[in-house]
């Protein structure tokens, strides 16, 4: 009986044990088992992880096993974005005879920090790897964190991986063998070397093609590229290994300037390969918008924290994407050419990023395709676009080709045109302006030298507001503020507009009115403004006038004595010859400048002269015209015509002047005293048949007769 209850009570004892230490064999750390042949092995399912998130847990607590309870397996390789310290333990056991030199590698050149704590490391070893230090101290020259190890023949080891990273952490963790290994690096190096010859070889044949035909899309498809090239580099360690390793700030940096990079050029290589300021005009110019976005980041990379950096340069990546599917989509829609090539090279880099995604995510198996998905969707990308670059070259050339034969009739009718053209815009006898949209003078006639006696290069650039009259009065104020609303009326409706106005002219201190008409002129690219200025010529009707009278008054500027001069013997051409009408034109002018100048203004004979020595004579009639005393004064032109004569009578509101004197002098007498004005009066002798002043001097009545006979 004694024996059992001693066996019961045995029994019993161990059964607790096994039901409490069951769970332990349950979590028991998983044992990785070597092998001299390891081509790869993958281990994250292998190992245990432990997060400290505070990142408070002391190395020594870790390395001693204290911490071991609290490791964990994992469910996926992809610990994401994180700001805590990951402590990986890894048990792995030689079962074999035989010692066994095998490397640790961590599959991912972008890791910050990684460090190792244990035993049987290679002699010299450095245990703390990762883009935080200098690439020289690497235990091997390769572009990811590699840790030699070497086991002894029937042993057991447990190691230790603190990691510690801004960037996302992958626990992508392989077993190899030092001979494999080796065969690892040198297949890279082959598929590498493919890669990127391929991106050089389209880097170097644009800029060769660039070079000889100065085309624009070359260039900016040579950006492109090269932002794509260096952003491989980078994503795949190369840059740190070979370009930058010791610069640990811009090895960190550069991953997420270069993806900045690569949108903006892509954007702007996009916009210039679909024409798309052309077919789509408003995402054109949101296209800018993004890019300047893109700029302003790619500068404040360098101040934010590496994980920001990269996570916001991810993030923009996504309405870059999608901003440049829409374009090629919708180009494809409005049957562009170029963009079949766009849209399938894009279609094939996209696949490659998807195909790798669902690698990442372990949906689709690891093999020597889903590993390469990126690199071989960049290069057909790359190969593609190149082709279409030379497709839409091919085609212009045929296009040019197909049109020679039409251009080299169209050359002769084009010349023909041409000729006609500046036949008419510089025989033309009204002044004809070209301006650019603000309204600046690119083009003119001859015409404006004849009526403002400017040139081209005086008014080239300038607005043609410079151009308007501005004196000293509140009229030519409201001149300009009144063309200045023309100007706008025509920016706001686009349609032609007709009014007056007074412009300055070069020689002479003097307003001259003149009709304007502006429209706009739309060429093929841009818009420009036409400008016809007219003086106010007289109505054809005056052949059919057989008798009239007018009364006219006018002010002081004396090139209303032309204006009026014309006006009131036009209708002479009946009777007289040109000659003789001219010469009665001329001397009723110099009667009204008389009345103006010496009459209305009171500028004696000796004022005149010294203005007219001294060269400043405008200055000073202008000043006269602006005097309050005289600027309100007028001349009084009364005016009879009819078969049998004409008459004049021109009353000015001066003081008067010994006409009596003046019409006593002789044309010799003031050739011989060299005087340089007072002619108009024995002008004025030798036309008319009869001359008549006033006693006061401030009248004077002309009369010719017409029928003589």
């Amino acid at each position: 009986m004694r024996n059992m209850n001693s066996f019961l009570h045995s029994n019993y004892r161990y059964f607790w044990y096994i039901l409490f230490l069951f769970p332990c064999f349950l979590e028991a750390t998983p044992k990785i088992n070597l092998s001299t042949e390891m081509t790869g092995v993958p281990i994250w399912n292998q190992v245990l992880v432990l997060e400290d998130v505070s990142q408070s847990i002391p190395d020594n607590a870790i390395v001693t096993g204290e911490k071991d309870g609290d490791f964990k397996i994992l469910s996926s390789p992809n610990l994401g974005f994180s700001q805590s310290i990951f402590w990986v333990r890894i048990e792995v056991t030689n079962p074999t005879s035989s010692l066994i030199r095998w490397n640790l590698l961590f599959d991912f050149p972008l890791i910050d920090e990684i460090q190792i704590y244990g035993d049987s490391l290679t002699k010299d070893s450095i245990r703390a790897l990762g883009d935080s230090f200098p690439f020289s101290i690497r235990n091997v020259d390769y572009r990811n964190p590699v840790f030699p190890i070497e086991s002894r023949e029937h042993s057991t080891s447990v190691y230790y991986l603190k990691i510690k990273s801004e960037s996302t952490i992958p626990l992508s963790l392989d077993l190899w063998t030092e001979k494999a290994f080796n065969e690892k690096i040198h297949r890279e190096q082959m598929i590498f070397g493919i890669f990127y010859g391929i991106l050089f070889v389209m880097i170097a044949y644009n800029f060769f093609i660039y070079i000889f035909t100065y085309e624009k899309s070359y260039l900016l498809y040579l950006f492109f590229v090269s932002s794509i090239f260096f952003f491989h580099l980078v994503n795949n360690g190369f840059a740190f290994q070979y370009i930058w390793p010791n610069w640990v700030f811009w090895a960190n940096y550069s991953l997420p300037f270069f993806i900045s990079v690569s949108c903006i050029t892509g954007i702007i290589f996009t916009h210039n390969y679909l024409h798309l300021n052309k077919h789509l005009p408003k995402v054109s110019k949101l296209m800018w918008i993004w890019v300047g976005i893109l700029v302003l980041f790619s500068v404040v990379t360098f101040f934010l924290s590496y994980r920001v950096a990269m996570v916001t340069s991810i993030l923009l990546t996504v309405p870059t994407a999608l901003l440049l599917v829409y374009s090629g989509t919708f180009t494809l829609l409005a049957k562009v050419r170029t963009a079949r090539y766009y849209l399938i090279s894009w279609a094939f880099f996209l696949l490659g990023v998807l195909l790798y995604s669902l690698k990442s995510l372990g949906i689709l198996s690891d093999n020597h395709i889903t590993r390469w998905t990126i690199q071989i969707g960049t290069a057909l990308q790359t190969i593609l676009l190149s082709l279409g670059l030379a497709d839409r070259i091919n085609f212009l050339t045929r296009s040019l080709r197909e049109n020679l034969r039409d251009l080299s009739n169209a050359k002769i009718k084009i010349e023909d045109s041409e000729k006609r053209f500046r036949e008419i815009f510089q025989g033309s006898d009204e002044v004809i302006l070209m301006m650019n949209e603000n309204f600046e003078i690119i083009n003119a006639n001859r015409s404006l030298s004849k009526h403002l006696g400017y040139r081209l290069d005086d008014l080239r650039n300038k607005k043609i507001t410079e151009i308007l009259y501005t004196g000293r009065d509140q009229k030519s104020d409201y001149n300009v503020m009144y063309v200045n609303d023309k100007l706008t009326d025509l920016k706001m409706t686009g349609s032609a507009i007709n009014f007056k106005t007074e412009l300055s002219q070069k020689y002479v201190k003097e307003p001259k009115e003149m009709v304007c008409r502006i429209q706009y002129i739309d060429f093929e690219e841009t818009r420009e403004v036409l400008m016809t200025l007219s003086p106010e010529y007289e109505d054809t009707i005056i052949q059919l006038i057989d008798s009239e009278k007018i009364e006219l008054s006018m002010n002081n500027y004396l090139r209303n004595a032309e204006l009026v001069s014309q006006k009131i013997t036009a209708q002479l051409a009946k009777y007289l010859t040109t000659i003789e009408q001219t010469e009665v034109r001329s001397s009723v002018r110099e009667i009204i400048i008389n009345a103006v100048e010496h009459g209305n203004l009171n500028i004696n004979f000796d004022e005149k002269s010294a203005a007219l020595m001294e060269g400043n004579y405008l200055e000073f009639l202008q000043k006269r015209q602006e005097d309050p005393r005289y600027r309100h004064k007028k001349v009084k032109i009364e005016y009879s015509f009819n078969s049998e004569y004409v008459a004049y009578r021109i009353t000015d509101e001066g003081r008067g002047f010994d006409h009596k004197k003046h019409m006593e002098k002789s044309i010799d007498e003031m050739n011989e005293s060299h005087v340089q004005h007072g002619r108009g009066i024995l002008m004025t002798k030798s036309v008319f048949d009869r001359i008549e002043y006033n006693e006061k001097g401030n009248q004077v009545s002309l009369i010719k007769f017409l029928n003589k006979n």
